[in-house]
């Protein structure tokens, strides 16, 4: 894990599995307004993990916000099954999502960011969603499909 503070604002980047071991865990979030969580390099989450990611959550200031920037999908899938492991003063940035090539049976992982592919729901307008349609595969360069169910991994913009 590493940490960089910019003021009230700390970015932490987490590497490896989140689980009872995690430093995250230990750190005093108590001062800052802002906490910017990188989750590039996260691998898994265990059982154990997730209940201390909720009881960390819970020691976010309420005033304070929180982004996860880059979460693999293991991460997203968590946030819209366990109830509480997204605080409501917090974000889902960016997230890296499976798409698959139906012709030729190749994975892809594509980064879907906020703002651009997903917007959360407003106080006067409900989510939207723009997934991309226009990648092609690098095998073949047929169009790429979500290997995913869009509407249930979307289901934290709603919130």
């Amino acid at each position: 894990m590493n940490t960089k503070v910019n003021g009230s604002t700390i970015e932490i980047a987490l590497e490896g599995p989140i689980s009872e071991k995690t430093a995250l865990f230990e750190l005093n979030i108590q001062n800052y307004k802002e906490i910017k969580l990188n989750m590039s390099k996260v691998t898994f989450i265990n059982s154990i993990g997730v209940k201390n990611w909720i009881l960390w959550t819970c020691r976010v200031p309420a005033d304070a916000k929180l982004s996860l920037e880059e979460c693999p999908f293991v991460i997203v899938n968590q946030v819209n099954i366990v109830h509480g492991f997204l605080p409501k003063n917090a974000r889902v940035i960016s997230f890296h999502a499976p798409f698959l090539c139906e012709d030729c049976s190749h994975e892809h992982v594509i980064k879907l960011s906020e703002n651009v592919h997903y917007k959360y729901a407003g106080d006067q307008e409900g989510p939207s969603l723009h997934l991309p349609s226009e990648n092609k595969c690098s095998r073949c360069s047929a169009v790429l499909e979500p290997d995913f169910i869009v509407e249930k991994t979307f289901g934290f913009i709603k919130k």
